[in-house]
């Protein structure tokens, strides 16, 4: 059975269960000592009462000798107290580090935009882009998911990552076979160079977004419990949220096509699809954070124990840059989505006063509409 819990309760426990062996032993080698001294006294009885057959080569103590009881006294009080048993904890911690799913992860997310960039190039077609784009992430967590030898948390970590994004390619091949293209992306599609820019980060953004995962397979450690059990949590809400967004628009587009919405989430945020995203990847980061700390002995440096934080520090990239992404996009710094918005509702004053009163991406927390 794995306990999992946090760095300090785990220092506490195995303190504990060092102080708990050694109070065993300490009784064991009394009672032989017990044993000892009773044997002392019976067996010159029993030896006289015998037939004198005893094998006088054999020291009739041997079997019977152990170490001195005050030695084992000593070890206990020698067992380093609170927070001194660091380097104890160290030795018995067999943490490692292997960047292997890592790069094979990248390799995966490289060839599948590649595969599209190739399609998009010979035929022109947007069907593909989000399918391939976003459905790149389960392909590249796929190896670890079908590996008997992946430890529970990278494994439920990866399941995760491939119910969010075959949800979400599912979601968005359907609604682009629906609209036949995506118009945001006409112009920026319509140029070679465009169409390769486009696969490039999307390439880019499938590698950084997924960070907080593909960093955390790289460790062997088992998680931490309180971590996980929160990261599951924020995964939750967040995949929920994302999926009851899309959900809503999607409706409210069949029953009013030539409106914007603002119906459900949509009422408290402009964007609460992104909003949906960002939480779901944090609950990924969060449950995954722990594990990317590198062990660090209590006499290490400064410099040694900001640098085992480094794994950690790349993986937070991914929440600045997806929420870098997503700001860009949702004020039409980086597609036209804005200028395609505003020449489809700009005469309407109730898109005005939505535009001016409703957050971007974080929602205001005020009852729905």
């Amino acid at each position: 059975m794995v306990i999992h819990s946090n760095p300090y309760l785990s220092t506490r426990l195995r303190h504990l269960l060092l102080v708990g062996l050694a109070g065993a032993a300490t009784i064991v080698q009394a009672e032989a000592s017990f044993v000892q001294r009773a044997g002392n006294i019976l067996l010159p009885q029993l030896m006289k009462r015998g037939t004198g057959s005893v094998n006088h080569d054999v020291d009739q103590h041997s079997f019977l000798r152990q170490p001195p009881v005050d030695s084992m006294h000593r070890s206990l009080k020698e067992i380093p107290r609170s927070g001194a048993l660091e380097s104890t904890t160290l030795k018995m911690t067999n943490v490692m580090f292997d960047n292997a799913p890592l790069w094979k992860s990248f390799s995966i997310i490289g060839a599948v935009n590649a595969l599209g960039c190739v399609i998009s190039l010979v035929t022109g077609s947007h069907l593909h882009l989000d399918l391939l784009g976003t459905g790149a992430f389960a392909l590249a967590v796929l190896p670890q998911i079908m590996d008997t030898a992946t430890i529970p948390r990278v494994r439920q970590s990866s399941q995760f990552v491939a119910i969010w994004s075959v949800k979400l390619a599912s979601f968005l091949f359907v609604r682009v076979l629906k609209n036949k293209h995506d118009a945001r992306l006409d112009t920026t599609m319509s140029t070679t160079s465009g169409t390769i820019g486009f696969w490039v980060v999307s390439a880019l953004w499938g590698m950084i977004c997924g960070l907080p995962h593909y960093i955390g397979s790289t460790s062997s450690d088992l998680g931490n419990g309180t971590a996980t059990s929160i990261g599951t949590g924020v995964y939750i809400a967040g995949l929920l949220i994302e999926t009851l967004a899309d959900y809503q628009k999607w409706m409210f587009k069949i029953n009013n096509p030539r409106k914007f919405c603002d119906d459900g989430l949509w009422s408290i945020s402009q964007h609460p699809n992104f909003f949906g995203n960002l939480l779901l990847w944090a609950g990924i980061t969060i449950m995954n954070a722990p594990s990317m700390i590198e062990p660090v002995s209590a006499s290490s440096s400064l410099l040694s124990r900001i640098l085992s934080f480094k794994r950690l520090g790349v993986a937070l990239l991914s929440p600045l840059f997806m929420s870098s992404l997503f700001y860009g996009q949702a004020t039409g710094a980086m597609l036209n989505s804005v200028e395609l918005a505003n020449a489809k509702y700009g005469d309407d004053p109730n898109y005005k006063k939505y535009i001016e009163s409703v957050p971007l991406i974080i929602p205001r927390l005020l009852p729905f509409k």
